[in-house]
């Protein structure tokens, strides 16, 4: 009887359209994610090592996994502070898995001399989008200015990942911007991204609901960079402000999102 209903209710998803497809993320500290779709995967700032008590980083049990048993496509990196971007951690996975490619501004890509073939600098002098497919999806990297006016020198690169159709949005350490018009630049809105992944202090501006739909329009969104020292009832006000947003906090976490 389990089996005549399994049956059934494949043909009925398949006959009606309705998608069971999903995204798969886990979180390896500060904005560092791995996400799966289907067969394809990338790590986006999820090597890197400690940098401070107000940050997570990927302990080695979990490196180890990323090494020998997530081994993403592509590792892609926004910026090259040290809780995003560690380039020996980067270097010993380029060479346990010779498939993989890596993204990042020149920043990043300066630190490999070797492995040239397998290396895509993202440039950051405007505002135009850079897309390269690999395997079953492609990579569009583009300048999305660092918060902060300590950090106007830092090549911030944000990404939009697209799995046959399925976007994902990672924007690195950036803000609202509003000073600089750095969302209209952008025309993110245009892109129908499905999941937005952004540091949990885009949250934290008093019209942030009017500027998430008006910006990026995202069906869903995750919140990342969230420090460990954040005291508890601030991030539980966040999370009853913010039902419906998926927050990252805890190392090796995964959560799925129906797409």
């Amino acid at each position: 009887m389990r089996h005549i209903v399994l049956v059934l209710s494949t043909f009925l998803f398949s006959i009606l359209g309705i998608s069971q497809e999903s995204i798969s993320i886990t979180y390896t500290g500060n904005m560092g994610v791995h996400i799966i779709h289907e067969q394809s995967s990338v790590l986006i700032d999820g090597l890197h090592t400690k940098y401070g008590d107000d940050y997570l980083f990927p302990s080695k049990d979990l490196v180890h996994k990323i090494n020998y048993e997530l081994k993403p496509d592509a590792i892609l990196f926004t910026h090259h502070h040290g809780d995003h971007f560690s380039s020996q951690l980067s270097k010993n996975y380029l060479e346990l898995n010779r498939k993989a490619v890596l993204f990042g501004a020149h920043q990043i890509t300066k630190n490999f001399t070797d492995h040239r073939e397998r290396i895509f600098t993202i440039t950051t002098k405007d505002y135009i989008k850079q897309t390269t497919k690999i395997n079953d999806f492609s990579v569009s990297g583009v300048k999305i200015n660092h918060a902060g006016k300590r950090h106007v020198s830092v090549e911030n690169v944000g990404y939009i990942v697209n799995f046959n159709g399925k976007k994902v949005l990672h924007v690195g350490d950036t803000n609202w911007l509003e000073e600089i018009n750095l969302f209209n630049q952008l025309r993110l809105v245009d892109e129908s991204i499905d999941i937005a992944i952004i540091p949990y202090w885009m949250l934290l501006h008093k019209n942030t609901v009017e500027l998430l739909k008006k910006n990026i329009n995202p069906k869903h969104v995750v919140a990342t960079h969230i420090s460990p020292k954040i005291p508890p009832n601030e991030l539980v006000e966040l999370k009853r402000k913010y039902p419906k947003i998926y927050f990252l906090t805890t190392l090796d976490e995964q959560i799925q999102i129906p797409l």
